[in-house]
């Protein structure tokens, strides 16, 4: 965040700001009174204010309305757009303060694959809940003010943060239901030597969890992509693309749909699970602690796991 190193003068008469960009949108400074539910007088006091703020003229009489002087239009530049980005920020700090909202923090592939197929659960407990999701970024500090809960891979040990194990999670290949449908009856690894796969940047070894070792055993392995993004990944299976190994998590709502099918000759390993955090004092709202509940009670995915007989089976021979 970039805060500037000088700030405005104590004095600023921010309500002349507002009554001169309302005037100036008008043209008329009777419209820019009833626009801000003043009297004509009001707006006018509050213009002439800002005038001897700035030592400048900024309005000129014409006919019945107003016109911008050059100070004026000068002005208008910054404080129309320096208005409409305060507003803006009031009104994304607007769920802070509503009781009804509940602001939780989530890794972007766990709100997608896990908590948005269940957000009407969640709702229907309290139909006037309003869910804020900051899943832009992973959460490294929690408080009553800028988050309710947080869901996170790596927990926060501090006395004042209330953090307990939540979900667990495992890596599963997936495919598209046709590439699913052609590799039932081929055992790991052969398999690979039947469909491309698909590949995430961070691991460039495909299964890299998994069982790697074999797969690189098998020759005329095909590559069909290499991808940044784990969602992009999804997708690319669920398009027939290839096959992806992908969390679970992630996962859960695409095979519950029958987008996705998992492979079970495919061996699971275990991913890094998820912690559930709030902070321990006294919750903005009631509503927390609903949440709070719900998510404790919540089951791990859409869909049971795959049998993995078979898997283990292959993987021994």
């Amino acid at each position: 965040m970039n805060i500037p190193d000088t700030l405005p003068r104590a004095d600023l008469p921010f309500a002349g700001l507002v009554a001169f960009v309302a005037a100036a949108r008008h043209g008329s400074v009777s419209r820019a009174a009833e626009d801000l539910a003043l009297t004509q007088s009001a707006v006018s006091q509050r213009i002439l204010k800002l005038e001897a703020h700035v030592g400048q003229r900024l309005f000129l009489r014409q006919g019945h309305g107003v016109k911008l002087t050059g100070a004026g239009e000068l002005l208008l530049q910054t404080a129309a757009d320096t208005l409409a980005r305060l507003q803006a920020g009031l009104e994304r700090i607007e769920p802070y303060r509503s009781k009804a909202s509940l602001l939780i923090g989530c890794p972007n592939d766990i709100a997608q694959g896990w908590l948005l197929p269940r957000l009407g659960e969640l709702r229907a407990l309290h139909p006037g809940l309003e869910v804020w999701l900051l899943s832009d970024r992973e959460l490294t500090d929690i408080d009553r003010i800028d988050v309710d809960l947080v869901i996170s891979r790596r927990p926060l040990r501090r006395t004042d943060v209330e953090c307990i194990p939540w979900l667990t999670d495992r890596s599963i290949a997936v495919a598209g239901p046709r590439t699913a449908e052609r590799l039932a009856a081929l055992p790991w690894p052969r398999l690979l030597a039947k469909a491309p796969v698909l590949l995430l940047e961070s691991e460039p070894e495909w299964a890299g969890r998994l069982a790697s070792a074999a797969a690189k055993a098998v020759k005329g392995q095909q590559r069909a992509a290499t991808l940044h993004d784990e969602n992009l990944l999804l997708e690319a299976a669920a398009l027939e693309h290839g096959v992806a190994c992908v969390s679970a998590l992630l996962a859960g709502q695409a095979l519950a749909s029958g987008r996705l099918v998992a492979l079970p000759q495919v061996p699971e390993a275990p991913r890094p699970g998820l912690w559930l955090m709030r902070s321990r004092l006294t919750a903005r709202t009631p509503l927390v602690d609903l949440a709070w509940r719900w998510l404790q009670a919540a089951d791990a995915i859409l869909v049971p796991r795959p049998a993995t007989g078979l898997a283990s089976e292959e993987t021994n021979r």
